[in-house]
C-alpha cells in the first residue's frame, strides 16, 4: 500500500506499534506537523495498559528544553545585549574556569570559553555541575548550580572545537539569561517565549496540577521496570519543561515559519536560525551520531534534506524531535520508556520519511527486519565471558528471561539470530537497525568464538571481584541517592563505575584516588575515591558530583 495523506497516520502507528510491542515500551505518544498545522497526532499504549493520555497529557522533553533555552540567549543577542563570542565572564563576573591545556598547541576556536562553545558543547566544560545535577534531588536555585561552576577544571580544550556533551554548560547560558534581562530564567522563557508561541499548558517546572496530568513512565534494568521518579531538576535550562503535544507543535510550526508564529509575531529572526543551525566545531573521533551541534540544535540529514532539533532523555522519558524546514515537516516521538532514544529516533526519522513519502518528496522507510527466535542451544551454549584476542578488552554474553544480551562498551544491548545460521545483531531498547551505534552486528563461528567490531573475542575466565587490590577493595560497593544507584566493582582486571542504571565505565588510575572514566555517558570524566563532602560524609565525586557512600 502506497503512502498518502489520507492512510499516513496509519502507516505512522504501525511502525510504532511494532516498536511498543517489540520493546515492551509503556507508550509512544507522537505528532507529525506542517508549517501550519498538525498532521497527525496520537498515543500508542502497549496492549494491556490503559493509561489516559490526551491532548491535556505531559511530558517531560528533558535536554529539547536547551532550544528553548538557546532562542531565549538569542533573543538578547538580537537586543544587541549579548555577545556569544566574547568570554562567559563579560556576564558573570568572576567566571573563570581552570583550563589546563592553555600551554599546548592552542586549536583554531581560542582558550576562552564562550556561549557559542557552551552551546555547541565545544567549550570542554564537564558533564555535570556539583548540584543540581542529574542525581541530585535537592533542585538547588540556577544562581547556586552556576556559582559552584565559576572555577571548575575543563575536562577537554576548548580550542579544539571538539563536541563533549554538557548540562552544566547549558545551566550556565540560563544564567547569563537571567542576568542580562534581570529576570528569572523560568520567568524569561516564560514571558518571551512559551507565552508568545502559545504554549500555555507547559512549564519549566512542575506543579501538583502538572503532575496529575504527567503521562506514567518507567525505568528498567534486565530486572525489570519500575515507576519512573519525578522531581525537578535544579539545571532547568538543560531539561526541565513539561509539555504537551499541541504546544510543540507550535514549537515546531515557528521553527518551520522562521520564527514566526502563524499570526506574525517573531519569535526569533530567521537569521538567528540560520546561525543556530550552522555547526560548531567537529566531532570526536568514531562518533557516529549527529553532523554536531549549532546552537542549542543539533544538526543531520534524513535521505539528504537538512534535520535540526534535540532528543531528550530524563527519569523515564525519550524522545526525539526533529524539523525538516526546508521540507516544511516535522515530528516528535515521545517514549514512556527510560533511555529508549534509539526507538524515539528511529519512529521520528521513519514518520518523517513516511511524510515525504506521501508529498512525492521522498522515498518510504525500508520495512524492519523481523528476527528469528533464539535456539534453547543458543541460550545454553553461548552465554560467558570473551575477551578480545588483540587487546584487554572484554564482552559478555547473558541470558535473561529467554533474551540474550551482549554487555559491551558498557551497556546491556540485545542481541536476535539473522537466521539459522551464526549471524546476529543487536536490536533491543539501547540500540538497534537504524540508530548511530556502529558496532550493530556479531556472529559466534562456535561457542567460544565472537565475531564483533571487526575483532576476534574468545571464552575466557571471569577474574572476580575478589582479586582487587587493598587501593581498591575498600570503595567498591554502592554510592548515591535511592533514584539511581551508582555502583562500583572490580570487573577482569578493572575498576568499574555502573552510573545511571546501566553505563558502565571502565576506569584507569591518573594518579592517587583519582580514576579516569572510558564509557558512552561519562567519557574522560574524573572519578575521585574517598572522597569526602562538606559535612564530613564519605563517598566518591564523578566529576564534581559527590555520591555520598551507602549503608
Amino acid at each position: 500500500m502506497s503512502v498518502t495523506n489520507a492512510n499516513l497516520r496509519e502507516h505512522i502507528e504501525s511502525l510504532i506499534r511494532f516498536e511498543v510491542e517489540d520493546k515492551e515500551i509503556p507508550s509512544i505518544s507522537y505528532t507529525l506537523v506542517g508549517r501550519d498545522e498538525a498532521l497527525a497526532r496520537g498515543h500508542v499504549q502497549r496492549r494491556g495498559l490503559e493509561n489516559s493520555l490526551s491532548d491535556k497529557t505531559r511530558f517531560r522533553i528533558a535536554s529539547q528544553t536547551k532550544m528553548f533555552t538557546s532562542i531565549c540567549l538569542m533573543q538578547l543577542v538580537e537586543k544587541k545585549l549579548v555577545d556569544i563570542d566574547v568570554p562567559v565572564s563579560a556576564y558573570l563576573p568572576g567566571f573563570e574556569p581552570k583550563n589546563p591545556f592553555r600551554s599546548n598547541t592552542p586549536g583554531p576556536f581560542g582558550d576562552d570559553v564562550t556561549l557559542r562553545k557552551l552551546l555547541s558543547h565545544t567549550s570542554g566544560m564537564i558533564r555535570e555541575p556539583k548540584s543540581g545535577h542529574y542525581l541530585d534531588v535537592g533542585n538547588p536555585p540556577l544562581s547556586q548550580t552556576v556559582s559552584e561552576l565559576t572555577n571548575v577544571v575543563l575536562k577537554n580544550d576548548p580550542s579544539k572545537g571538539v563536541f563533549s556533551y554538557s548540562n552544566a554548560g547549558i545551566g550556565i547560558v540560563g544564567e547569563v539569561v537571567s542576568r542580562v534581562s534581570g529576570q528569572s530564567y523560568s520567568d524569561y522563557l516564560t514571558t518571551n517565549v512559551l507565552e508568545p508561541l502559545g504554549m500555555n499548558d507547559s512549564v519549566i517546572a512542575s506543579t501538583p496540577e502538572i503532575l496529575a496530568n504527567l503521562a506514567p513512565a518507567s525505568m528498567w534494568t534486565l530486572d525489570g521496570d519500575t515507576p519512573a521518579p519525578v522531581f525537578d531538576l535544579g539545571g532547568a535550562p538543560a531539561g526541565n519543561i513539561y509539555a504537551t503535544l499541541p504546544d510543540m507543535e507550535k514549537f515546531m510550526m515557528v521553527l518551520m515559519r522562521g520564527g514566526f508564529t502563524p499570526d506574525g509575531q517573531r519569535i526569533v529572526s530567521p537569521s538567528s536560525l540560520a546561525q543556530m543551525w550552522q555547526v560548531v566545531g567537529q566531532r570526536p573521533a568514531g562518533y557516529a551520531g549527529l553532523r554536531g551541534y549549532g546552537l542549542g540544535f543539533g544538526v543531520s540529514e534524513i535521505d539528504g534534506w537538512l534535520s535540526v532539533g534535540h532528543g531528550g532523555a530524563v527519569y523515564g522519558f525519550a524522545s526525539q524531535l526533529s524539523v525538516m524546514p526546508q521540507a516544511g515537516i516535522g515530528m516528535l516521538a515521545i517514549s514512556t520508556l527510560d533511555c529508549s532514544n534509539n526507538v524515539a529516533n528511529r519512529v521520528t526519522e521513519d514518520g518523517l520519511r513516511l511524510a515525504l513519502a506521501a508529498h512525492n518528496m521522498g522515498n518510504p522507510p525500508k520495512p524492519r527486519t523481523k528476527y528469528t527466535s533464539i535456539s534453547d542451544d543458543q541460550i545454553q551454549s553461548l552465554p560467558g565471558l570473551f575477551k578480545c584476542d588483540d587487546d584487554n578488552e572484554f564482552a559478555s554474553i547473558r541470558e535473561k528471561d529467554g533474551k540474550l544480551y551482549l554487555f559491551g562498551d558498557g551497556m546491556p544491548l540485545q542481541i536476535k539470530p539473522k537466521g539459522k545460521g551464526s549471524d546476529f545483531a543487536i536490536d533491543g531498547r539501547l540500540y538497534g537497525e537504524g540508530s548511530d551505534y556502529e558496532y550493530l552486528d556479531l556472529s559466534f563461528p562456535d561457542p567460544d568464538k565472537m565475531i564483533w567490531k571487526g575483532k576476534v573475542w574468545s571464552k575466557t575466565a571471569q577474574i572476580n571481584e575478589a582479586m582487587a587490590g587493598p587501593e581498591l577493595a575498600p570503595h567498591l560497593g554502592d554510592y548515591g541517592p535511592d533514584i539511581s544507584i551508582t555502583i562500583l566493582t572490580y570487573e577482569n582486571g578493572s575498576l568499574m563505575c555502573l552510573i545511571e542504571y546501566f553505563h558502565s565505565h571502565r576506569c584507569t588510575l591518573v594518579e592517587g584516588n583519582c580514576y579516569k572514566m572510558h564509557g558512552y555517558l561519562y567519557p574522560e570524566e574524573t572519578l575521585e575515591l574517598g572522597a569526602e563532602d562538606e559535612a564530613g560524609i564519605r563517598g566518591i565525586r564523578v566529576g564534581p558530583m559527590f555520591l555520598a557512600r551507602r549503608p
